[in-house]
């Protein structure tokens, strides 16, 4: 509807001879252009992206992947490719945003930042990993006797290993993330994973988007639940709503709305949207993402399970991930690999995060599929000048050529988003939480009503586009956060 313009009429005569005239008494409408509408996507990082993915696809005979690249202090995306195997055909998709996977270990950090945030972990506490292996009690009814579950490390180690959280993330280690998640109630832990936006829709300008899957602390099973989301199972993400994710712990701890819409102009050059940083919620206090950075950096070093990404003059911090894939409640003998970093290390600019699914070749592990492959992608990047490792923000060469008002959409980004949302977070979206009034939002755009309706934490169900109309309920009556309300538009 932006770019389609309308179309102009004319009345021409025609003669015998079917030679054509003007009729000057004749109405007349001139065609009216449609907006030009720039993306945030940057061309060559785009190429670079879709490149590097079918390379690491092919290397590894994979069933497909994803490839993000997120500006973390504005929430531009810079590039997003996916490509699946349809029919034996390898396909682009747009699975990036509504297809989900379990995240496995590159979902570790957000239990660390849990156990950080409520001060529940300090750098001289520790737990004991035994011969990689830990057989956790588990009791479902006090009148029955225990059973256990069996939790190893991917990377098992003989003999007794003391490691504090900062080794746990490290070293990727299955079983002392475990046990230092006993240390949180189930609603802190879920409060956490919902505030780095899990379980939620990021809010792109993109249909179909998914919410992934994030159950309530009621239905978690008791203690089997904790340990799996702490090892990054029992909780499904798109690689975006990772990326979200990881660009919070870049931007201080504050989440933002991803974009895909940089600037739309109208037939006259005005602009009449400029995308800015649109600040969803604080995860995190700004210290304990400085922390959250430092644990990655760990990650990537010297005998951290991602080494193999580094790059050599420039560093980058992150986290890789190995998961089991689940298909129809079963879990299968098939892999997904997938590494999530921040670059540079220092007051990073860019979220990478790479996702190869089912690789048949050599090793299905991240740390030897996505971290190489991220390093291969940022190395094309830096030949090409295309990272902005000078405090640029992302830019468009639209909005770098435009005279007049859109030179001010040019400037650069402040590195930071406002830091004026507070911490801790308000109340989350969960089924005991109070009911609230439904804002008065009609009148408004889509885009506005519905940021003001996710504001207070309800869901949307959208019916057209443009103007709201109405609303059910409607404006003023409580409903429980978390309950959605339908939004109809014309």
């Amino acid at each position: 509807s932006l770019l389609s313009g309308q179309p102009g009429e004319a009345v021409l005569l025609k003669d015998h001879l079917g030679r054509r005239y003007e009729s000057p008494s004749r109405q007349r409408r001139s065609p009216v252009p449609g907006h030009d509408v720039y993306l945030t996507l940057d061309a060559e990082l785009q190429d670079i992206a879709e490149r590097g993915l079918e390379d690491a696809i092919a290397a590894s005979d994979a069933d497909g992947g994803d490839v993000v690249f997120l500006h973390p202090n504005t929430g531009e995306i810079l590039a997003i490719a996916s490509r699946v195997t349809l029919n034996g055909r390898l396909v682009s998709s747009p699975a990036a945003i509504h297809t989900t996977f379990e995240p496995g270990s590159t979902a570790k950090i957000f239990t660390a930042a849990a156990l950080l945030a409520l001060s529940l972990v300090d750098s001289t506490d520790t737990e004991e990993v035994v011969d990689g292996r830990w057989r956790m009690p588990i009791i479902e009814n006090p009148t029955r006797p225990s059973h256990y579950r069996t939790i190893e490390d991917s990377h098992r180690e003989t003999g007794v290993l003391t490691l504090s959280l900062s080794d746990a993330i490290r070293v990727s280690s299955n079983v002392a993330m475990a046990k230092f998640a006993e240390r949180l109630a189930p609603e802190q832990q879920y409060e956490m994973l919902r505030a780095f936006g899990f379980g939620n829709r990021t809010g792109i300008e993109f249909p179909s988007e998914s919410e992934g899957r994030l159950a309530p602390p009621h239905r978690w099973t008791r203690r089997m639940t904790p340990a799996s989301l702490a090892m990054g199972y029992e909780l499904a993400v798109t690689p975006l709503q990772l990326a979200v994710a990881y660009g919070a712990i870049a931007n201080n701890g504050i989440v933002l709305s991803p974009a895909v819409v940089k600037v739309i102009r109208g037939p006259d050059e005005e602009v009449v949207y400029q995308h800015g940083p649109e600040p969803v919620r604080r995860a995190v206090p700004p210290a304990v993402a400085a922390t959250l950075r430092l644990l990655l950096r760990g990650a990537v070093g010297r005998g951290g399970t991602g080494e193999r990404a580094q790059l050599g003059k420039y560093l980058l911090v992150g986290k890789t991930g190995t998961s089991q894939r689940l298909r129809e409640g079963r879990y299968l003998n098939e892999y997904t690999g997938s590494f999530a970093s921040l670059f540079p290390q220092d007051e990073p600019e860019l979220v990478v995060i790479v996702k190869i699914d089912n690789p048949q070749v050599g090793s299905y592990y991240g740390a030897q599929t996505a971290a190489p492959a991220t390093k291969d992608m940022l190395n094309r990047a830096l030949a090409a000048g295309r990272l902005p490792l000078e405090g640029r923000a992302s830019d468009t060469r639209a909005t770098r050529r435009t005279p007049g008002p859109s030179r001010r959409a040019g400037r650069s980004v402040p590195r930071t988003a406002p830091t004026v949302i507070p911490w801790p977070p308000t109340q989350s979206d969960t089924a005991t939480a109070p009911a609230r009034p439904v804002p008065k939002v009609i009148g408004l755009s889509v885009r506005k009503g519905v940021h003001a309706l996710h504001q207070r934490g309800f869901e949307v169900r959208l019916r057209g586009l443009g103007r709201i109309e109405r609303t059910s309920p409607g404006a003023g009556q409580f409903m429980r956060q978390g309950g959605t309300v339908t939004v109809w538009a014309q």
